[in-house]
């Protein structure tokens, strides 16, 4: 097993660090990678990041989205967190059976001295409390298996985003048998999953490496149209000042049909202004601002969040 050694913390480059390597890096061999992002949340290929998540949240906070190109739900990081990535050649038996490529990182933690299990579901817990999410995909003749453990991380963000009242997910640290910060942790995790033998099987990104990983942040996770834009269809309805009745219907993030009832005389021009526009605050506000009549900033809190 090879491994990449990251310390980039920008989500849009880790994030095209392992599409890269999953996807168009022409080796054999196991990769492992491990990486830290800044604060932001991280939705799945298929989610939309206008009603899946507590956007109202997200916002206020300025967590940045962006869209990863496998699937299953949001993710909340910081740097008390630290994510992995095990990118294997596919077979049938690893995509039924997740504990062939979650044998390695059970084995690296037991080292550390935390106490791992696997439950039914493939995820890890230390007891009755969940230290990790774990999940993998497959594309062509790759497999890639996820997982985040929150080491420090402040749990109650990753609640607010997805609007819940509990989790449980508990931060590892509560489980170290000895004083660790986070970058501790993630050093012995790497050094204990490669066996001690980190600086033999450390793959160096050269020039093209990262040329090729560059323009994939430039066209994907840099990119409005990739984060936004490839939601699915959907239908924004609200009422706003408890006068006027607002539908929109929103396809790949531009505003595609608007119906606006109200008892104003000016709906047929909002409707036309609002219609085909990026559906974003600064679309909005460029439009509401020819309607002085309209509190630009509570009807964009009221229809995107």
């Amino acid at each position: 097993m090879l491994t990449i050694i990251n310390n980039n913390l920008d989500p849009r480059f880790n994030l095209a660090l392992e599409e890269y390597v999953l996807k168009y890096l022409n080796i054999t061999e196991d990769f492992l990678l491990i990486w830290q992002n800044s604060k932001c949340v991280i939705i799945g290929r298929n989610q939309n990041p206008f009603s899946d998540i507590n956007g109202a949240f997200v916002n206020k906070n300025h967590f940045p989205i962006f869209r990863r190109t496998t699937n299953e739900r949001a993710i909340y990081h910081d740097l008390g967190s630290v994510n992995y990535a095990i990118v294997s050649a596919y077979s049938k038996a690893k995509e039924n059976d997740p504990t062939i490529l979650l044998s390695p990182v059970i084995n690296a933690l037991h080292t550390i001295g935390i106490n791992v299990t696997m439950k039914k579901d493939y995820q890890l817990y230390v007891g009755k409390d969940r230290i990790a999410t774990t999940y993998q995909n497959v594309f062509k003749d790759k497999i890639i298996h996820h997982g985040i453990f929150y080491v420090e991380t402040n749990l109650s963000y990753l609640k607010l985003v997805h609007n819940q009242k509990t989790t449980d997910l508990v931060n590892l640290k509560k489980f170290f048998k000895q004083q660790m910060t986070v970058s501790m942790f993630k050093l012995l995790f790497l050094h204990d999953i490669l066996d001690g033998e980190v600086s033999k099987k450390v793959y160096h990104l050269d020039r093209i490496d990262l040329k090729r990983i560059n323009q994939l942040i430039g066209k994907k996770y840099n990119n409005w149209d990739w984060n936004y834009g490839e939601s699915k269809e959907f239908i924004v309805k609200k009422e706003f000042g408890k006068r006027m009745l607002i539908t929109l219907i929103i396809k790949r993030g531009f505003i595609r049909d608007v119906t606006v009832d109200s008892f104003k005389e000016n709906n047929i021009k909002l409707e036309k202004a609002l219609l085909d526009i990026r559906f974003d605050e600064e679309n909005l506000k460029k439009v509401l601002s020819d309607f002085k009549n309209i509190d630009a900033d509570k009807f964009i809190d009221k229809i995107m969040y």
